[in-house]
């Protein structure tokens, strides 16, 4: 943990501190609203982005944090690179990810960088208490549609986005959502050759020959917000 962390483990019987992040105005209010009403959470800080998130780690005390993954724009980023961010600064605080991805590979990639929790945005909002909760214990949290894909993947793992590499899948998702090449390479700290090598190489996975193809996969799995 980075020195002067404001991070605290939870204590039992103590209101759970929280801090939310997620771009759409409509859901960190829905969001908030859902953990407050819970009366064993108080959320303490509201991030609209992943640097904004980021500024409030490093100045505000918290137990957990609960964010979108999908939150394009700023330096930190967003999706796995910015769980990455959080994991390296603050290795014990959980983390609870509101996302509505539905492929199994890249949920469980979320799960794999230190993603306690993965909540369907999809479900009702009363679920992130419980996914807080079990969070700040230790435990880890999936909605139900979530673990009805992780029990599909066991059965069905060898195809679809399966195939593709960590690294991949992220560069997919970031491309489709608008970004270029040279802004990936920027995001993730690689070189523009790499980046794109990772984008042909995801493409020729999974069959696919045009840049629309791509984003009309992306769409219908979830890849992109």
């Amino acid at each position: 943990m980075e020195s002067g962390s404001t991070y605290l483990p939870a204590r039992e019987e103590m209101v759970l501190r929280t801090i939310i992040a997620d771009d759409h105005p409509v859901v960190l209010m829905g969001t908030r609203a859902a953990l407050e009403a819970a009366g064993d959470i108080d959320v303490v800080g509201e991030a609209a982005n992943g640097d904004q998130l980021v500024d409030l780690l490093a100045s505000r005390p918290c137990d957990v944090i609960v964010t979108d993954f999908s939150m394009p724009g700023g330096r930190h980023g967003d999706g796995l690179s910015l769980i990455d961010l959080v994991r390296r600064r603050y290795p014990r605080l959980p983390i609870v990810v509101l996302t509505m991805v539905n492929n199994a590979a890249v949920l469980q990639t979320m799960r794999v960088r230190g993603a306690l929790g993965l909540c369907d945005k999809r479900a009702p909002l009363k679920e992130v208490a419980v996914a807080v909760r079990h969070a700040a214990a230790g435990r880890p949290y999936l909605s139900e549609t979530i673990r009805r894909q992780f029990d599909q993947a066991g059965v069905h793992s060898a195809t679809d986005t399966t195939r593709l590499s960590a690294r991949e899948i992220e560069v997919v998702r970031l491309y489709v959502s608008g970004m270029s090449i040279t802004q990936i390479a920027e995001r993730l700290s690689r070189s523009v050759k790499t980046v794109s090598r990772q984008k042909r190489d995801a493409m020729r996975k999974l069959g696919i020959d045009h840049d629309s193809r791509l984003s009309e996969y992306a769409r219908e799995r979830g890849l992109s917000s």
